[in-house]
């Protein structure tokens, strides 16, 4: 199997891979006191035969041993330092079930946007000043006198159609019961 290796045909890497696989344990024994799993610590050796694989540009050393010793060490270190980072920076499964959610449960989070859609399409069936009215009023703050300058209305007027568009809008949400025809007596009067 080894003669399958990519670097073969170059000495040195070859001299390093044939060390690295002689002294197997030994290196893994190193890495794992280290990082204080053994299979991490395979995986760190695994890292180094595949770098020393890849690699085209190995020098000739006097001390193969002390240069992979030095490879795994400072593998086995980065791979140590890079866990500490994933644990502080990513919360632990545990406290995820006590993590704030923007909704309770997918079924609670269809409801709300069916009923969003109900109370868009109420909207669109309202005659167009009072749907302007209500959504320059509730969405952009607009006060109510400025609205009846606009649409030259009184206030008062402004006041009861954003009232009949809010009643209206509930009831489309499902948070008030509908009456039969109240809806739509209200619409005919504000238009």
């Amino acid at each position: 199997m080894r003669d399958t290796l990519p670097n073969r045909d170059l000495p040195h890497g070859r001299d390093l891979l044939d060390v690295l696989l002689a002294g197997r344990r030994r290196f893994v024994d190193m890495a794992h006191r280290i990082l204080k799993c053994r299979a991490r610590a395979e995986d760190v050796v695994q890292d180094v035969a595949l770098a020393l694989c890849q690699d085209r540009t190995i020098p000739e050393m006097r001390h193969p041993e002390a240069y992979l010793g030095r490879m795994i060490r400072n593998l086995a270190l980065d791979s140590l330092r890079r866990n500490g980072l994933e644990c502080r920076l990513l919360a632990p499964i545990a406290a995820a079930e006590h993590a704030a959610s923007p909704c309770a449960c997918p079924h609670e989070r269809l409801e709300a946007c069916q009923a969003l859609r109900a109370v868009a399409a109420a909207l669109d069936r309202a005659p167009p000043r009072t749907r302007r009215a209500l959504l320059a009023h509730r969405l952009d703050g607009v006060p109510q006198k400025e609205i009846a300058a606009q649409i030259g209305v009184s206030p008062a007027r402004v006041n009861g159609m954003i009232k009949d568009a809010t009643t209206l809008c509930r009831r489309a949400s499902g948070a008030l019961p509908e009456r039969d025809g109240a809806a739509a007596g209200a619409w005919a009067a504000v238009a």
